[in-house]
């Protein structure tokens, strides 16, 4: 995948940073941006937390656009709960060594509260927005998780 100048620009600027938000207007590439700092985080579990109607845009882009996702890793849409028990019976499997990545929405994540078993992961946020308000339960809920690095 190319990427633009600026989107070159913003991962070099934030390549040694594990935690990085990029603020930029709609249709300047943070899905590209967000999916390549977390493949430059090399986690082997990864969280993407998104809206709703996002999670399977989510799911196409790392098979259309991120080779290394659609070959030698695993991709799981977490709202499914079986898909969810899934992979974390592979996420806690310490013979497992490939990476993974799951896929959430944010009105659904606060229930899944399996999730808080993970640590040492990259949390990538799409639309962090939705998070703001610290009283809510799904914004509770993220900043209780254990992550390593956060997009």
């Amino acid at each position: 995948m190319n990427l633009y100048p600026h989107q070159e620009k913003a991962l070099e600027q934030s390549k040694d940073l594990s935690r990085v938000a990029y603020y930029w207007d709609m249709g300047l590439g943070k899905t590209f941006i967000g999916s390549e700092k977390l493949m430059e985080r090399d986690a082997r579990v990864n969280l993407v937390v998104c809206q709703k109607s996002k999670i399977q845009d989510w799911v196409n882009h790392f098979y259309l656009y991120d080779k290394e996702w659609k070959n030698n890793n695993l991709i799981y849409d977490l709202t499914n709960k079986k898909t969810l028990e899934a992979f974390l019976l592979t996420v806690h499997d310490a013979g497992y060594s490939q990476r993974l990545i799951g896929i959430i929405n944010y009105d659904l994540v606060w229930r899944r509260k399996e999730l808080l078993s993970l640590s040492g992961f990259t949390l990538l946020l799409d639309e962090s927005s939705l998070i703001q308000n610290g009283t809510a339960k799904r914004s509770k809920f993220i900043l209780k998780l254990n992550p390593l690095n956060v997009i």
